[in-house]
């Protein structure tokens, strides 16, 4: 992992590039990206930890590619924040299944404050130059978004 360059305007306590990231092998080490990466509200760098034909199902559809980053880009404009708990990582070669306890505190239209709490599973899958990245992004809203439609 290189470090993030100087340019960045958001500085990051788990450092990678930002160009190019990895969520690693390592957990805790993915976890935390992913998080800091979120709670950027940068949804171009958000969507980067995403292989290009990647399923997110965070917008309550499954949704990849142009349509994807635009949800991405839309959602993290208001600068949510999330946090998250791993509750189990496997691996096997070049694929992990990772489970997460999740919450996201954002603001609805209205101004009100609003909190998104649920479980997540994920995929991810080590490219050809050994970067890890998200191929499947399954968040199951217990409250907020999809779970009060």
């Amino acid at each position: 992992m290189s470090a993030t360059p100087a340019t960045s305007a958001t500085s990051f306590t788990v450092p990678f590039d930002p160009e190019r990231p990895d969520l690693t092998a390592d957990t805790d080490i993915q976890n935390e990206i992913f998080i800091q990466v979120f709670n950027s509200g940068d949804g171009e760098l958000f969507n980067r930890l995403y292989l290009d034909d990647s399923i997110s199902n965070f917008s309550g559809e499954p949704l990849t590619g142009a349509d994807r980053l635009a949800f991405f880009k839309e959602f993290l404009a208001s600068k949510p924040t999330l946090e998250a708990r791993v509750t189990h990582s496997y691996v096997a070669g070049d694929v992990a299944l990772i489970g997460v306890e999740y919450a996201i505190d954002s603001t609805g239209p209205d101004g009100a404050p609003v909190r998104l709490e649920g479980v997540c599973t994920d995929v991810l899958r080590k490219t050809e130059d050994g970067r890890w990245l998200m191929a499947i992004d399954r968040p199951v809203a217990a409250t907020g978004l999809v779970a009060d439609q």
